[in-house]
């Protein structure tokens, strides 16, 4: 039963992804029928050497130009269906990695943020790219050689068949003992690559991380134990390939030697006395040479089995992606502008797939253009608890309400659309300094861009480039320092203008008189924002209207920086521990 359901799975994962084929009717119409052309050129050149053999016999010098014009006639037809079957069998499967790979990446823009947090980034793109690949192969070659040999094998049997059916019986002995090889090495064949596909993953994911990481690499002398571990997963997929080339070199002989053995058969009975005497020789030769061309599309279609497996592998991988559900936006509420007023009410959360409570019991408000300062020990909440007000995570128990809706009833896009983060992980592009600030629309002119370029005290850094705004920055702003590509960051959610604006460490990478001037232009621009600030320097959060101190995800104090410091309660402690230990450097 559970075999049946499984073999069930597979067929209707293959039919899924034939349905990409229903776009290129036209173009895989026309590589089936150049296959079919080449198909049924191979019975031509089993009669082509039977009338030769006849032409000798006879000693006929007439069949001098027709029979030259005939071979010549045959492998013009062979190479048109040729060209015809491997062009368009191309395009198709060029077309349909396209849009496979446009329809993942389509789904991974919108995946929920706990997607990206249980899947290592080698894993996303292993199934971006290598997985498609998989699945090309099983759209294109194995149907290439599915159709091309199989119709070749069809129109040799018939030839054969009409020949002699009697005598080609022998082949039809083959079908039962072929199918029990078939089921076989499917089964294997698929519980394999399952596992050449893990372990290509993680492949991808160590050698991402080394060239992401290779300064941290070089910093600690970990060359050896970076490669060592490389090593390690290489050799898991080397062993896992070689598994599978040894079933497919044992079953392509096995293959072989039972057409071989059919053959053998046909052979034996042909050169009885009774058959050679019935039969003249060029027609012995003719169906001699039709048998002979019989094994090689047979060797041929032996390996699509491994083909078809791996990409059945690999479409459960995209498909799999593919169905995990979107990030939720039930939400039909819209609104072109926002005053900022924000509320939590009796806010708890803990990440999916965790027990432990985060954020417990978190209420509090927020008036339009104030500005507020979350606190507290590293691991408090704070960072959670920002990325709940553009809803990176749902809320599931409690509420936050922005002038008075709910956050959950706003469409997505248009509630990002009012708020602005500043990460403490700052994520650049590498595109020009013009993109990265103006990320996301290509609408804002020169003058906003400037705009935001000196609130964030980036201008003049930005005007010594060599090519100025349009200067190249490399991945993640590699060719710039860490506090130059905090200012971009910065910038780009100065330039976009919303009326919330998160703050979350956005002056961790300044040095002090760019943190100087930074905080001078937020507090300019928090006049007209509702801004929340996240911060461990807690000299950094002086200039907020109001503090929250967070500890273990509850809200122990609230107040000004001045009222809390009187209190001398959690927050003074924290300060004082702070101010201590800079006074001590």
């Amino acid at each position: 039963m559970d075999t049946t359901n499984k073999d069930n799975d597979r067929f209707k994962i293959y039919i899924r992804l034939l349905k990409y084929l229903k776009p290129l009717k036209f173009q895989f119409a026309a590589s089936t029928f150049g296959f079919l052309v080449f198909a049924a050129s191979q019975p031509m050149l089993a009669k082509f050497f039977e009338m030769v053999i006849a032409a000798l016999e006879a000693k006929n010098p007439d069949s001098r130009v027709l029979l030259p014009a005939m071979a010549i006639g045959i492998f013009i037809i062979r190479g048109i269906g040729s060209f015809l079957g491997n062009y368009y069998n191309d395009f198709v499967g060029a077309s349909v990695v396209r849009e496979l790979k446009l329809s993942v990446f389509k789904q991974l823009v919108v995946l929920p943020a706990e997607y990206y947090d249980n899947n290592s980034q080698g894993q996303v793109l292993h199934q971006l790219n290598s997985a498609t690949g998989q699945v090309k192969q099983a759209i294109t070659d194995a149907l290439k050689t599915t159709v091309r040999e199989g119709l070749t094998v069809v129109f040799l049997l018939a030839y054969v068949f009409y020949l002699n059916w009697k005598l080609s019986l022998v082949f039809i002995m083959l079908a039962p003992i072929l199918a029990l090889t078939v089921v076989y090495t499917s089964r294997k064949f698929k519980n394999i690559s399952r596992k050449i596909e893990k372990s290509l993953g993680v492949v991808m994911q160590l050698s991402k991380e080394m060239i992401s990481n290779y300064p941290v690499v070089r910093a600690f002398g970990a060359q050896k134990y970076e490669t060592r571990r490389f090593s390690d997963a290489l050799d898991k997929t080397f062993k896992s390939q070689m598994k599978i080339r040894r079933v497919s070199s044992i079953f392509a002989p096995l293959t072989q030697l039972i057409v071989a053995t059919a053959l053998a058969c046909i052979v034996f009975i042909l050169l009885s006395p009774a058959t050679l005497a019935e039969y003249t020789t060029a027609e012995l030769i003719g169906y001699l040479t039709a048998i002979a061309l019989l094994p090689k599309p047979f060797r041929q279609l032996s390996g699509v089995n491994a083909i078809i497996q791996r990409g059945l592998v690999g479409a459960e991988i995209v498909f799999g992606l593919m169905d995990t559900p979107a990030e939720k936006d039930e939400g039909e509420y819209e609104s072109e502008t926002i005053q900022g007023n924000i509320e939590v009410k009796n806010l708890n959360f803990k990440y999916p797939n965790t027990d432990k409570q985060t954020l417990k019991n978190i209420s509090f408000s927020i008036k339009q253009g104030e500005m507020i300062a979350l606190v507290g020990e590293s691991g408090g909440g704070k960072s959670t608890l920002a990325s709940l007000f553009n809803r990176s995570y749902q809320c599931a128990d409690g509420s936050i309400l922005i002038d008075g809706v709910d956050i959950n009833e706003y469409k997505l896009d248009n509630l990002r659309k009012h708020v602005s983060v500043v990460d403490q992980n700052i994520f650049l592009f590498n595109n020009s300094i013009r993109s990265n600030i103006a990320y996301g629309d290509t609408e804002y002119t020169d003058e906003e861009i400037t705009e935001a370029m000196k609130l964030s005290h980036s201008y003049d850094f930005i005007q010594g480039q060599e090519k100025g705004i349009d200067t190249i920055i490399g991945d993640n702003g590699l060719m710039l320092s860490g506090g130059q590509r905090q200012r971009l960051s910065i910038a780009r959610a100065f330039l976009k203008k919303s009326p919330i604006l998160i703050l979350d460490e956005a002056t961790s990478s300044l040095d002090n008189e760019s943190e100087r001037i930074i905080k001078q232009a937020i507090q300019e621009l928090a006049k007209e924002r509702t801004t929340i600030i996240i911060a461990h320097r807690l000299s950094t959060i002086e200039q907020a209207d109001r503090l929250l101190v967070l500890h273990q995800g509850e809200i122990i104090e609230t107040g000004s920086h001045k009222e809390l410091l009187q209190k001398g309660g959690y927050y003074s402690n924290l300060f004082n521990a702070e101010f201590a230990q800079l006074s001590g450097r």
